[in-house]
């Protein structure tokens, strides 16, 4: 399959992007993404959403996050795909599809649904909608801890998810986003 030859050779030449100070950035970004910061960032937003009474906000937000996240693990499991073998950081569980790609597209997508009637800054909300997860995605392939294929769909899997919980709440309740 041509997937699979690209995935590949893109894993076993990634390397000749490595240098030292890259390779720090690479790592740092992608543990913005791991599941402590999304959790506490999730908390916030949660605590926001209360706050302000944004209550259809927040069930749509913890549903499309919930829902991510257990497709993701479930999928995991159902195709079990090793990891590329010549990592640059360690990582365990299977390969496909990325949970860092999916939770990052889960979280700027749902934002961008969230806020983009509410904000004057429409143009830098969906500049992060874009740019959030292919950076996320884009660290996962550099550190070799997935393929590139894993990442496509965990961006494919993360908008659909959300883009599903959508329009399943805004046909039940006729939402404000």
């Amino acid at each position: 399959m041509i997937i699979n030859k690209i995935d590949f050779y893109i894993s076993s030449n990634i390397h000749n992007l490595y240098n030292p100070i890259l390779n720090k950035i690479m790592i740092f970004i992608t543990y913005i993404d791991n599941p402590l910061p999304v959790f506490i960032l999730s908390v916030i937003l949660t605590a926001y959403f209360i706050y302000k009474k944004m209550f259809f906000e927040l069930k749509f937000f913890i549903v499309s996050m919930l829902t991510s996240s257990i497709l993701v693990f479930i999928i995991k499991n159902i195709v079990q795909r090793p990891r590329p073998i010549h990592k640059l950081i360690e990582v365990s569980g299977y390969s496909f599809p990325s949970g860092h790609a999916t939770i990052s597209t889960t979280l700027a997508l749902s934002l961008y649904l969230i806020f983009k009637n509410k904000t004057s800054y429409k143009n830098l909300l969906l500049l992060f909608t874009i740019a959030y997860p292919i950076i996320i995605s884009f660290t996962r392939v550099y550190l070799n801890v997935h393929y590139l294929s894993d990442v496509l769909c965990g961006i494919v899997l993360g908008s659909v998810c959300v883009s599903l919980v959508y329009i399943t709440l805004k046909e039940k309740n006729e939402a404000k986003i």
